[in-house]
């Protein structure tokens, strides 16, 4: 059994920081749960409720030197769950956020004497090309969203600050999802309660690479504990080759449709895209466009990892596959659209 420690978590008020707060929280451990927003979301809130001697809400801007210096004061490790994660902005945005606020957290909780560094980096720094059981020896493809291009300039500084009295450490999650999963799989579900439809791109047969929430908690919190992901960047993944024809039309039957997934050719979702992103540019639009050609990118081409690395370095064994995740999720976005069409009627 662990022994409690001080940890720091940024990106708490987000899926996967919440997530690994309440992980944490329910191993004893004491968690400095750090969010940039005005005001926590609801989840973290009740959280820390739950677990008030576990959890401290700390609010900051991961930009704010003298804030970042006391939300690591005292901790023993940090998990840096806090990033731009788009497919849409200018890269000076991006950099700021995902490697200039990685460079002053980690200095900072070098400086206060934490001991453990744990950077949550990306699959998307392998780029987009053939990935089928891809290791992290790679194959690696070039690179050219900000998102991908500021992981790997975070993920090389955090790695090479490795030494003997203080562990850094990399986490590369493949595609996350899970209850509470609204950036990403709430909104592919509401387009399937809203519309009917659900589909991928092209012949649907390329693969993807899912982890459920619960599995990549558990793999970071084995490389948060283990002396040998000390150096290391380590993929998570299920490992699971699931074609995307496969994944949408679980999505679909989750939810009670009848419908069967659409397929989206190649060279007109290409087309889309571009038409999209380049009426989005004219209007210096901030809003991301429906489709672009960073989605077209990984959906139509096989996009799959081997996690045999997390599995013979950290222990990492993976519990939940997409088919009981998405009917998890699914439950729990139902209840989720429920309250929000209560609170709709109520306001109107």
């Amino acid at each position: 059994m662990n022994t409690p420690k001080n940890i720091l978590v940024t990106g708490a008020s987000g899926f996967i920081g919440s997530h690994l707060v309440l992980t944490l929280a329910q191993r004893g451990d004491h968690v400095r749960a750090l969010y940039r927003r005005k005001e926590p979301p609801e989840e973290l809130r009740a959280i820390a409720a739950h677990y008030p001697s576990h959890v401290e809400l700390f609010n900051a801007d991961l930009g704010d030197t003298k804030r970042v210096k006391e939300a690591v004061r005292g901790v023993e490790a940090v998990i840096h769950a806090a990033a731009l994660a788009s497919d849409w902005g200018k890269l000076e945005l991006f950099i700021k956020a995902n490697y200039d606020a990685t460079v002053l957290l980690l200095e900072a909780a070098r400086e206060a004497g934490a001991k453990t560094f744990v950077y949550f980096s990306s699959a998307q720094v392998h780029g987009y090309g053939n990935h089928v059981d891809t290791t992290e020896r790679g194959p690696y493809y070039p690179i050219k969203y900000p998102y991908q291009i500021t992981k790997q300039m975070a993920e090389e500084y955090v790695l090479a600050q490795n030494t003997s009295s203080f562990k850094a450490t990399a986490v590369r999650p493949c595609n996350v999802y899970g209850p509470g999963d609204r950036t990403s799989t709430y909104a592919m579900l509401d387009a399937i309660m809203n519309s009917g439809i659900g589909g991928y791109i092209g012949s649907g047969a390329t693969l993807t690479c899912p982890i459920y929430i619960d599995d990549l908690c558990s793999g970071t919190l084995a490389a948060l504990e283990s002396p040998e992901s000390a150096g290391q960047a380590i993929l998570l993944t299920d490992g699971m080759k699931v074609t995307w024809r496969d994944y949408s039309m679980t999505m679909l039957d989750s939810v009670g449709s009848k419908k069967r997934p659409l397929g989206l050719s190649k060279p007109i979702a290409y087309a889309a895209a571009g038409i999209m992103t380049a009426a989005a540019k004219a209007i210096r639009s901030k809003k991301r466009p429906a489709l672009t050609s960073y989605v077209v990118e990984q959906g139509s081409q096989n996009f799959h990892f081997s996690n045999e690395k997390a599995c013979d370095l950290l222990g990492f064994k993976p519990m939940v596959f997409y088919e009981e995740g998405l009917v998890l999720t699914a439950k729990a976005y139902l209840e989720d659209r429920q309250k929000r069409l209560a609170a709709t009627k109520e306001r109107c």
